[in-house]
């Protein structure tokens, strides 16, 4: 469902797709070839969120922003399968384990990876080419090439996975 709140409409890029049962709402800018999963909600009702290209918000997602802050998702990111992400900021190329939670102004750098059910607290930085678990999350090593290398092949899988679901709806008509 996509839905306006506040007059404010989801802008959505080139070749988006956005699963029947997923719920896009308010102001909500999607870049270029992003999936929207079943059952994922972005809320941007209360401020503004921005999900770069290519970027993948997996089944049970939840993107949610504060009051005072917005969330902006940077290209090729994974966000997995139920996590969340709240009044958080994430750079290009990571990946949000699937039941992981990002809170308020919490900053994931570039080829960052959270683990799956990590807990990011409020105002946390997790630096650039670092591999974070936990509750709460902390630091275990720094990530591979090859883990790099996973990321950006995780989000074309996606990619290529969110065409064939456009091009069955097209079909279907």
């Amino acid at each position: 469902m996509i839905q306006s709140y506040k007059g404010k409409f989801p802008q959505l890029g080139k070749n988006v797709y956005i699963a029947p049962t997923a719920t896009v709402v308010g102001d909500v800018i999607l870049g270029d070839d992003v999936s929207v999963w079943p059952s994922a909600v972005i809320r941007g009702d209360m401020n503004t969120i921005i999900i770069g290209a290519r970027t993948n918000v997996q089944d049970g997602a939840v993107i949610h922003v504060d009051m005072d802050t917005a969330v902006v998702i940077g290209c090729d990111v994974t966000l997995g399968h139920l996590a969340h992400v709240h009044g958080a900021n994430v750079e290009d190329e990571v990946l949000i384990g699937s039941a992981s939670i990002v809170l308020d102004k919490a900053l994931i750098k570039t080829h960052a990876m959270v683990a799956a059910g990590a807990l990011i607290t409020p105002n946390k930085v997790v630096e650039s080419n670092t591999l974070v678990a936990g509750v709460p999350a902390i630091v275990k090593r720094n990530i591979t090439d090859d883990e790099i290398k996973h990321i950006r092949s995780n989000a074309a899988e996606y990619i290529t996975m969110k065409n064939q679901y456009l091009l069955d709806e097209k079909n279907n008509r």
